[in-house]
């Protein structure tokens, strides 16, 4: 089954921009300069993806991108795999930095003071991200960074339009119902994907599936 959403001329706008934004961004910064923050979630999943495709005109090897994933105290074995199984499939590195992000960011700039911008996979529906710009830099107290938002605009059906019309990889933790994946001490399964099965027990819808998930999408979530 092909998910299919319902304004296919926005999700083409919306694209077009999040595409225009990546050759902004790397007209702007040198590869040296900017990092993707990649969690192997569904949203810095196609971001990486998008990055990817346009790999050949914006950097001088894929090898060269810097990929920070910031690693939770609990993570998911299905998301370490995952994060692995993107090493391979895009034929990148990527850095595992353990601590919380504003810990992580400090270490990061100290070690590297050419960083300058960092590529993130935001959508406004993200706590705390509704009056974000598409390049806004950290706040005060933050090191500083020019935070630069491809996704901001697009609703979790653009990014599983994406995923699944572009055959791109993902978390299989995504087909048990998980919907927003943090770490284990605060992600459940969707409860609005809860289903009964056929032999009496629960069994969980893809995440690709939940209705209004631009509503229930974080339910899972603690």
């Amino acid at each position: 089954m092909v998910f299919i959403i319902m304004d296919e001329n926005s999700y083409k706008l919306k694209l077009n921009h999040s595409e225009q934004l990546l050759n902004e961004a790397f007209a702007k910064y040198s590869e040296k300069e900017i990092f993707l923050s990649f969690n192997g979630g569904k949203d810095c999943t196609v971001l990486l993806d998008m990055v990817m495709k346009c790999v050949p005109k914006l950097i001088n090897n894929s090898t060269n991108l810097k990929i920070i994933y910031v690693q939770p105290n609990q993570p998911f074995e299905e998301v370490e795999q995952f994060v692995e199984q993107c090493i391979i499939f895009y034929g990148v590195k990527i850095q595992i930095m353990k601590g919380g992000i504003r810990t992580v960011l400090e270490k990061l700039c100290r070690e590297d003071p050419s960083v300058k911008a960092c590529l993130m996979g935001s959508r406004r529906t993200d706590p705390y991200c509704a009056e974000l710009e598409f390049m806004q830099e950290t706040d005060s107290g933050w090191p500083k960074l020019m935070r630069i938002n491809p996704l901001l605009d697009w609703k979790c059906a653009d990014v599983w339009h994406y995923i699944r019309n572009n055959n791109v990889p993902y978390c299989k933790l995504y087909d048990q119902g998980y919907t927003s994946i943090g770490d284990k001490s605060n992600t459940v399964p969707n409860p609005h994907l809860k289903r009964e099965g056929s032999t009496g027990g629960l069994t969980y819808l893809p995440a690709y599936l939940l209705e209004n998930a631009d509503e229930y999408e974080r339910c899972g979530r603690t």
